[in-house]
């Protein structure tokens, strides 16, 4: 069974922002499945003030999620993560037209 990425969440990075996702997740059967993700993100600054929108996609696979979100300066950013053996989600995230631009992140409930 895929692991649960449907629906809104928060992205806690090391860099002091953050970004908050709202993520369609693809459904078998069985329920949730592994696949393609398609979604929005919203950027958001130390305080939590939404700074920016922009769309992202990309997969799901077993214990590993990647995706890209396209923003609206141009930039893009890459996030890949995984899970631990409690579920938690956590990984790293960069610029990809600066791969040296680094930050780690984890997944929190938002804070609305």
């Amino acid at each position: 069974m895929a692991h649960d990425v449907d629906g809104i969440w928060e992205l806690v990075q090391s860099n002091g922002f953050g970004v908050r996702v709202d993520i369609a997740q693809a459904q078998d059967a069985s329920g949730l499945a592994d696949g393609d993700l398609h979604g929005a993100a919203k950027e958001l600054d130390p305080s939590g003030t939404e700074l920016a929108e922009a769309n992202l996609s990309r997969a799901l696979h077993s214990d590993s999620v990647e995706f890209t979100v396209a923003w609206p300066n141009g930039t893009q950013g890459q996030y890949s993560g995984t899970f631990d053996a409690g579920g938690h989600l956590s990984g790293v995230t960069f610029d990809i037209a600066n791969p040296t631009s680094q930050a780690t992140w984890f997944r929190r409930e938002p804070q609305f």
